[in-house]
């Protein structure tokens, strides 16, 4: 089972980690200009698509669209 430790530091191993002063809470517009209007489709899950996208400051992301919220949808997330 992966902890939220192991997964940060395996990032940290591969790819460096990105540490924000406080979390920001995007606006739908933000993260319409972040994916080029969900312009590249990285995959699909069970709880919804991933788009790829791009910060201003040039950090690269990904963005799960999440399809119906509810009980499983919120377990089949927290899986992917």
């Amino acid at each position: 089972e992966l902890s939220c430790d192991t997964v940060e530091n395996h990032l940290k191993q591969q790819a460096g980690c990105i540490q924000l002063e406080q979390n920001h809470a995007f606006t739908y517009e933000e993260i319409v200009k972040i994916t080029q209007d969900f312009e590249i489709l990285i995959g699909n899950g069970g709880s919804g698509s991933v788009y790829y996208g791009c910060l201003n400051n040039g950090n690269e992301v990904a963005v799960k669209v999440l399809k119906d919220w509810q009980e499983q949808g919120s377990k089949e997330f927290v899986a992917e």
